[in-house]
């Protein structure tokens, strides 16, 4: 103990001793740390963090899919799928489900339009989630003939209510009818598995946008999640909820859940949480564990250029006795001290970084994991830095350390000033440091060029519509208000009118769905098709629209016609289709006058088709989708469009009083431009490349250094020798140019080696890159020139220095 305490002053002494070498260690230290430290607190938070509720690994999501065309997507849990699970499955010791709606909420302020999730009445049970105040739902509050009763959440209970003690029993309005309030859920009450939520009702059976028959018909609304009995696994669950899939089949033949396309799939509820964002985040922390590999090379190649200043005070140590565990321990004690030094100040990085990236991320991180308790810096986060720098202090400093016990002690005391071969063995393990930091800095060079390219091709894609100077804004009628489809076309009808006739106003249109999402999906039976029960018919997109929706969006009509103020409730019932639907069901034909079953409907006539528009984000191909007017497919929630001559947030005002004046109770959400939609759909693909280019440029500049720092140390230690040279006749030019090639051959060969990684590894990023292929020739033909352009100014420096070596000083 009293020697690592000696040893352990000693090296602080010596960093003190060498505060230029100290900091720059440090500083290089704390980049690579504190990135890995911040991308880890994420990781941690996302991947290894259980979710917050009682035995999260015995809680599970159940879930049906369906395959069309070859690919899979979620189907949804029906309501009489539920039941039947519940009733029947032996594998869990609770089912509960939830649906996320929107519901106005009126009274104690303004009317807002209040986030909802329906769940059952054993949701919070199942989770294991308690109240702060009052109760949840218990006894018949999930029945039809229960008393309307909501929990809330803790945010709701503070803005909406002052944080009132006796909140419990009060009564709030949703769309016009009381609930009475039970319960207020903890602050930390988070469902990252569903949108984000602020009232939570037991009427899970009801939907404000679906009436209660269709909901029985068999449409996949609902979100299950269950519990395991402690002697279930998750292949039992699977086995036996696939026994009663094929018993639930055979009792709904009709229902659109079942069929041969049609599965249940059963999986860890944490895992499926974060399934979407688990590549990108292991893509991430690859990226800064290679950036810290390159910090911890600079930093064992700074330990060997000071080894040629530490050779005497080696030597003589190793003269009076000191053994070579001991040089080697002592030299180790100061690499471990310099690496927790770059480990504290890389915490505090860490800190500012893991913060400003939860911001820049949230919208790709499941709600509830960008609260300060889930990403906060806990026990697990210090142990990984306190980790990670012992490592690393053992990684950067073991080969100096051996290589400066074995100084030829004998030759050193007797000439320490020329130059030896364990110098040359240093300068040769230095180049390959160098060698090994432009090659991981290529890779990842290579990687950041790659998701670039892909970023700018998805800024300039055509997304089917003109998306400037439109702003969106989402009307939801409450239903008890507005219960009959009549009334909700008579409202929307009314309030075109009044926003058409506002000065600046150029169009304005309705639609279900926001431009880039798509809302709903429908079986269809094409004519022509051959005849098939429901639940094997084709899943399309379907959107309800008002006549001039595709005027206002700018979508061009490639033959028929719009929809007109005639196609209503009573006339013959009309669609518009997309071009992919023309091509997929109409090839080679003119679909115009023919006719489409879509659901349970009587076949609707086709009368347009439209061009095609981004309906599933930017990055997918426009899918099969056709288009309903409003007055035949109406809805309560309806998105409002609206284009100016000018900029559409000075709209703003003048529109909301028009809705106010139609109706004063009327909330107004979700105010967006459709360049704001645009652009946030482009938040995911954005963070990747800020992140990996901001990584890739920390590895380019250490790598620089690196080359950098090997040539300076290599000029330092052949001054003899280029004395000599120009002693002898050797030009400046030809010094010039004995260095740099020295610089450039390193340089060459880590691109080489760089190159030959990136096209190893980078199909491995292929699922994130939109139009660019793991292997773009562009990419991998610029990002080498680059690094060698770079790299040739990095050896221009020091062999400016070397020409300016005086013979005589050299030689004397």
């Amino acid at each position: 103990m009293n020697s690592f305490l000696q040893d352990l002053r000693y090296g602080v002494r010596m960093l003190i001793k060498n505060p230029g070498f100290s900091l720059a260690a440090i500083v290089t230290l704390a980049l690579g740390i504190g990135g890995n430290t911040s991308i880890f607190t994420i990781t941690s938070a996302l991947l290894l963090k259980p979710l917050p509720y009682q035995d999260p690994q015995r809680l599970v999501e159940i879930d049906t899919q369906r395959k069309d065309e070859g690919t899979f997507s979620p189907g949804g849990f029906s309501l009489n799928r539920f039941d039947m699970v519940r009733e029947h499955s032996r594998s869990f010791t609770g089912v509960a489900v939830a649906a996320n709606d929107s519901l106005n909420l009126t009274g104690g302020g303004e009317p807002q339009q209040a986030p909802i999730m329906r769940v059952s009445g054993n949701f919070f049970d199942v989770l294991g989630v308690k109240p702060q105040l009052g109760r949840t739902f218990a006894g018949d509050d999930d029945h039809p003939e229960g008393k309307p009763v909501v929990v809330i959440s803790d945010s709701l209970w503070h803005t909406r209510f002052g944080g009132a003690p006796n909140i419990v029993g009060q009564t709030l309005n949703l769309d016009s009818s009381p609930y009475t309030i039970i319960g207020v859920l903890r602050p930390d009450a988070q469902f990252p598995f569903l949108s984000p939520a602020q009232v939570f009702t037991p009427r899970y059976f009801e939907h404000s946008l679906l009436s209660t028959q269709r909901l029985r018909m068999g449409v996949g609304y609902l979100t299950a999640v269950a519990r395991l009995r402690p002697d279930a696994t998750l292949q039992s669950a699977r086995a036996e909820l696939e026994v009663l899939s094929q018993q639930y089949s055979r009792d709904n033949p009709k229902a659109p859940d079942v069929g041969p396309n049609v599965s249940v799939v059963v999986g860890n509820l944490q895992e499926l949480t974060v399934a979407n964002i688990r590549p990108g985040l292991l893509l991430l922390s690859g990226a800064v564990g290679l950036v810290l590999l390159i910090a911890c090379a600079n930093v064992a190649s700074l330990l060997l250029s000071r080894a040629l200043a530490r050779r005497k005070e080696i030597a003589v140590r190793t003269a009076l006795g000191a053994q070579r565990s001991a040089i080697i321990r002592q030299l180790l004690t100061e690499s471990v001290l310099l690496a927790f030094a770059g480990g504290v100040v890389g915490l505090g990085l860490s800190y500012v970084a893991t913060h400003y990236l939860a911001t820049l991320g949230a919208e790709n991180l499941p709600q509830g994991y960008i609260q300060g308790f889930s990403l906060a810096m806990d026990a697990r986060v210090l142990l990984f830095m306190i980790g990670i720098s012992l490592l690393t202090g053992l990684s950067f400093g073991i080969f100096p350390a051996l290589q400066l016990v074995q100084t030829n002690v004998i030759q050193t005391l007797r000439d320490e000033g020329r130059g030896t071969t364990g110098g040359h063995k240093r300068t040769e393990l230095k180049s390959l440091l160098v060698i090994g930091q432009v090659a991981i800095s290529m890779l990842l060079l290579v990687v950041a060029g790659l998701l670039v390219r892909s970023f700018s091709h998805l800024l300039n894609v055509d997304p089917g519509f003109d998306a400037h100077n439109v702003i969106t804004m989402n009307v939801s009628l409450p239903t008890v208000r507005y219960a009959k489809p009549e009334q909700q076309v008579a409202f929307f009808d009314d309030l075109l009118r009044r926003i058409s006739t506002l000065p600046g106003v150029q169009a304005a249109a309705t639609s279900a769905a926001l431009p880039l999402t798509p809302k709903r999906i429908t079986p269809i039976l094409p004519e022509g098709q051959p005849e098939k029960p429901l639940a094997e018919r084709p899943f399309i997109i379907v959107e309800a629209i008002s006549p001039g929706w595709f005027s206002t969006l700018h979508v061009p009509m490639h033959s028929g016609r719009d929809f007109t103020p005639a196609d209503k409730v009573g006339s013959p019932n009309v669609v518009i289709i997309n071009e992919a639907l023309a091509r997929r069901f109409f090839p080679n034909q003119n679909p115009i006058g023919r006719h489409i079953v879509v659901g349970r409907q009587t076949a609707s006539e086709i009368v347009g088709v439209a061009g095609d528009v981004k309906n599933s984000g930017l990055a997918q191909e426009p899918q099969v989708q056709l288009y309903f007017p409003f007055a035949q497919l109406p809805w309560g929630n309806m998105n409002l469009l609206v284009r100016t001559a000018g900029d559409p947030h000075n709209m703003v005002g003048s529109i909301r009083a028009q809705i106010s004046a139609a109706d004063s109770d009327q909330p107004v959400t979700e105010i967006k431009t459709v360049d704001e939609l645009m652009n946030g759909s482009l938040t995911q693909p954005r963070f990747a490349m800020f992140l990996l280019s901001m990584f890739s440029a920390i590895a380019l500049v250490l790598a620089v250094v690196g080359i950098y720092g090997v040539l300076a140390h290599s000029v330092a230690q052949r001054r003899q020798e280029l004395g000599i040279r120009m002693a002898l006749g050797a030009e400046k030019s030809d010094i010039l140019k004995l260095v740099v090639r020295q610089g450039i051959q390193l340089t060459a060969i880590g691109v080489l080696i760089g190159l030959v990684a990136a096209a190893a590894l980078t199909r491995l990023i292929s699922s994130l890159l939109y139009k660019v292929g793991a292997w773009d020739a562009t990419t991998f033909l610029i990002a080498p020139l680059i690094f060698l352009a770079i790299g040739l100014l990095a050896s221009y420096l020091p062999a400016r220095r070397a020409i300016t070596v005086d013979p005589t000083e050299a030689l004397r």
